[in-house]
């Protein structure tokens, strides 16, 4: 049975989805819907119609049947329970993970959100309107669950944690080699273990950064 809850159990584990369940209850548990099945047999997030699932055993045809009656925009989850739950019908994307110390002799600008997208605003990073982006990168950033560094000009990357783990949010490079300087600078003084979420053509760039690939998730988008 899936129910709904108040609370999401919390779940220690360095994966994507994981993180990002997790962020959106500890940004967002009074406005975000959290749903859990049996004994978290799968456990599932959904803010704006965005829907995330961990999946531990799930029953995928009560899911599927879930799905179908809530009705979101998009699910994000591993590739077999996309595939249980979509077939073919999902964009895969690879998931990479390191657990290196890393290092910057930078400091970040500080610009505000509007310099922030401009700057991740590039081909190959898919963003939200702004309007969006600005209240959620406001409201991670002044609870603490939001991390940016940027160089005006040049670079911006975004991470959020969940206090186990840290995942990158979007990053973007305006001259060679800074998507390095801006990878290294969010994830500065970090002792977590950080994940990233990538099109396949862009884990070169994660795996000369001391990231290795780690598994596949998916996204599946409503169609009108």
């Amino acid at each position: 049975m899936i129910s709904l809850g108040c609370e999401t159990p919390k779940i220690a584990l360095p994966l994507a989805e994981v993180v990002k369940i997790n962020c959106t209850y500890n940004s967002y548990k009074d406005v975000a819907m959290f749903w859990t099945q049996n004994e978290n047999n799968a456990i599932i997030s959904m803010l704006d119609g965005n829907m995330t699932i961990y999946n531990n055993s799930a029953d995928f045809d009560e899911l599927r049947e879930f799905i179908r009656l809530i009705s979101p925009l998009s699910v994000f989850s591993d590739t077999e329970t996309m595939g249980r739950l979509f077939q073919n019908s999902f964009h895969r994307v690879c998931v990479m993970k390191s657990e290196h110390r890393f290092e910057c002799d930078l400091h970040s600008d500080s610009l505000n959100s509007g310099e922030i997208y401009k700057l991740l605003d590039v081909d190959g990073l898919e963003l939200p309107p702004y309007e969006h982006f600005a209240v959620d990168f406001c409201h991670r950033l002044n609870h603490g669950h939001l991390k940016y560094f940027a160089l005006n000009n040049k670079c911006a990357a975004v991470a959020i944690s969940d206090g186990q783990a840290v995942l990158l949010n979007g990053i973007a490079s305006h001259q060679k080699g800074m998507g390095s300087v801006a990878l290294c600078g969010v994830l500065a003084g970090i002792d977590l273990p950080c994940l990233a979420v990538c099109e396949e053509n862009i884990t070169p760039f994660y795996l000369k950064n001391n990231f290795s690939h780690v598994y596949d998730a998916g996204y599946w988008r409503k169609t009108t």
